[in-house]
């Protein structure tokens, strides 16, 4: 458990302190979200509150992780017939946070993980985290809170249909955000919405994606902005799956740290 006093807020160091912290390799954890609609129930920072918070909670927990500031702006063109999405293009966002990651390999931290919380950032992301392990001396993973969701809980909580009872606004994100921020949630809006085509290749669920990566214009498919059935969420539910996330996601910070970076061979 962390130290009452330890500062784990990077940007609330000193240029310093993070000379000193450093010589400890704690490793940085860069929560990923996206301001988009989440249907009329949930609010437009659904996938960035997820992501900060339950980052914030495993780097608690753990005596050698710092938590950055939140990158909450994303790629999501697909939501924009729905009011209040803010859409970053392609290669502007994978550079941003490539340039993160640069800037603390300069600075001397190996350990960099994203954590994210937006199901379309995956792509992206998963070439920032190459680009900066491929570039500089650090090594970066990136990891999706919901895929630290052991299989039994899931299976525990779950009463959604499946295919698409999980995928967006749903059971589980509404769950999640009424045991982390209930003030934002309004259940009494929540309608359940699962209308995408049927297909044994193409469908959409946080617990199995489909075969087939495809993704379309959000309107096409999707009355509400919800893609899922947020009417069988509960904060009991949120706090189950809060849990087994941050408990993960912690042994995984103490985990990645003690990772050896070999040096390269090249056999030219």
């Amino acid at each position: 458990m962390k130290s009452p006093s330890r500062k784990f807020r990077y940007e609330e160091l000193t240029w310093p302190e993070v000379r000193e912290v450093v010589l400890e390799q704690p490793v940085t954890v860069i929560p990923v979200g996206t301001i988009e609609q989440h249907g009329p129930h949930l609010p437009l920072i659904t996938d960035a509150c997820t992501a900060t918070e339950m980052s914030r909670m495993a780097v608690e927990r753990t005596a050698h992780a710092l938590l950055m500031p939140t990158v909450s702006y994303a790629f999501n063109e697909h939501h924009l017939d729905f009011p209040g999405t803010i859409a970053i293009d392609t290669h502007p966002f994978i550079n941003y946070v490539v340039g993160i990651g640069k800037s603390l390999s300069h600075h001397g931290f190996r350990k960099i993980l994203i954590v994210n919380g937006h199901g379309s950032n995956v792509p992206f992301m998963d070439i920032a985290a190459r680009t900066i392990t491929n570039h500089t001396e650090a090594i970066c993973a990136l990891v999706s809170w919901w895929s630290l969701i052991p299989h039994n809980v899931l299976q525990g909580i779950r009463e959604s249909e499946f295919p698409g009872g999980m995928a967006h606004g749903c059971e589980l994100e509404t769950s999640v955000m009424l045991q982390l921020r209930p003030d934002l949630v309004q259940m009494h809006k929540a309608e359940k919405d699962i209308h995408f085509e049927k297909s044994n290749f193409i469908w959409w669920d946080l617990q199995q994606p489909s075969p087939v990566t495809y993704q379309e214009w959000f309107s096409r498919y999707s009355k509400t902005g919800t893609v899922g059935d947020p009417t069988k969420a509960s904060s009991e539910k949120g706090k189950r799956v809060v849990e087994a996330v941050v408990s993960r996601l912690a042994e995984f910070l103490d985990e990645f740290r003690l990772r050896t970076i070999y040096p390269r061979v090249d056999h030219h």
